[in-house]
């Protein structure tokens, strides 16, 4: 049983190595099928933001907005009156219309949603968004691309283990705010949920997801410029099939996360179209599905005590003082006690790359300073910027729902 380390702010995290972020203030409780968004600060007295939406546990389907400052590391909870509380649905912002964070879809005990609402993030009011056109049936769908003021969705999910049967392509351009639907040529993906969705450019790549008992593995690329629906070849190195997990854009790199597939829910993590990374095989999450997941920004020490060269067996010292504020700190018996510990059979789960053969983005952003972004700092020691996989909640197949918070170094 493989214990974490904790990400201390005075040092700087080792890339691809898993660890429990520490927070003070209440965390969100015990769910599934929440949203996470990372908010960037606009002005250099704000901080940037992790805004936890919605999900639900068996006795309950949330309503609230837990929101997580990065710079403080603190939770807190915005009163956010005229939410309507769901599950499974797609949260996002676009440059356009800063300071504004969408919703669309999910479902509630009642049924499926096809409502988009909008948070303002100053004044913490939500609002339902009157959008002309019309708009896709109701579904669950937690991946939604964004490519411009353009958002994206394709198939999604009806009752239970059954998809929508609509192979639509739906957008929503938050400029005139009105739903429209593409007819990209080619073979489209079927039907399905629990898929995700990231675009690089003018590309929307759509992996994985599952349809009724059949879980998909396959990688499909929409050209929205040539309007074309194309397959990706598969290699050896593609992950099994596989729903309910995420992903997340960083540079022109698509990298996912767990899910479940017919043996179980999962815990490996693959990067898309780059090397495989042979430097650290740090122990993975529990295995877990229908987490919340997003890239965040974290500032930390230039000149830190953590280089590359630290191996796992170095980073394993923290064993000792993590289960000390484990056992002091965390809820006993719930899942982020008892599952910030990896115990499952496929721990120690190191990062794959695929090889398929895609397009390139955009090149990944290098590390910056604070000097860079012209923020002021409170402290004399030199900052950089680093980039971070944050994953929050979700369960495995036998029931238990986590509440923990990790994160996966990238730079």
């Amino acid at each position: 049983m493989e214990l974490h380390p904790f990400l201390d702010s005075n040092v700087r995290p080792a890339p691809y190595w898993w660890y429990i972020l520490l927070m003070t203030g209440e965390t969100p409780s015990m769910r599934v099928g929440h949203s996470a968004t990372f908010v960037p600060a606009v002005h250099t007295n704000e901080s940037d933001r992790v805004f936890v939406i919605g999900g639900a546990n068996p006795s309950q389907i949330f309503s609230e907005v837990n929101v997580l400052d990065l710079k403080t590391k603190s939770w807190d909870t915005l009163e956010a009156p005229g939410f309507r509380g769901r599950y499974e649905h797609s949260a996002f912002c676009v440059d356009n219309l800063p300071g504004q964070l969408f919703v669309f879809g999910g479902a509630t005990q009642s049924g499926s949603l096809n409502d988009v609402q909008k948070l303002d993030l100053a004044t913490g009011a939500w609002t339902d968004v009157k959008v002309a056109g019309t708009a896709p049936s109701p579904r669950t769908h937690r991946s939604s691309v964004v490519i411009g003021a353009k958002v994206y969705f394709y198939s999604g999910g009806h009752s239970g283990q059954d998809p929508v049967g609509d192979r639509r392509v739906h957008c929503l351009d938050t400029v005139s705010m009105t739903w429209s639907t593409l007819a990209p040529q080619g073979e489209s993906p079927k039907p399905r949920h629990g898929h995700i969705m990231v675009a690089i450019k003018n590309k929307i790549y759509l992996h994985g997801g599952m349809a009724g008992s059949t879980f998909y593995d396959d990688l499909y690329v929409l050209d929205l410029e040539r309007c074309l629906w194309s397959c990706v070849k598969k290699k050896k190195t593609f992950p099994p099939a596989r729903a309910a997990h995420e992903a997340i854009l960083f540079g022109d790199e698509i990298i996912i996360f767990g899910g479940m597939n017919k043996a179980g829910a999962l815990n490996d993590c693959y990067k898309l179209n780059t090397e495989r990374n042979t430097n650290y095989e740090s122990p993975a999450p529990p295995n877990r599905l229908d987490f919340a997941m997003c890239l965040i920004k974290l500032k930390v020490p230039l000149h830190s005590c953590q280089t590359e060269s630290d191996t796992p067996a170095e980073l394993s010292k923290t064993s000792v003082q993590a289960k000390q504020i484990l056992e002091r700190e965390l809820k006993p018996g719930s899942a982020s006690s008892r599952d910030s510990l990896s115990d499952t059979s496929t721990a120690d789960e190191p990062l794959y790359a695929l090889e398929a053969d895609v397009t390139h983005g955009a090149q990944p952003s290098a590390l910056v300073n604070d000097s860079d972004r012209g923020d002021s700092t409170t402290s004399s020691q030199e900052t950089v910027e680093i980039s971070l996989v944050m994953i929050n909640g979700g369960m495995d197949t036998e029931g238990e729902i986590f509440d923990d918070t990790l994160v996966l170094c990238l730079t």
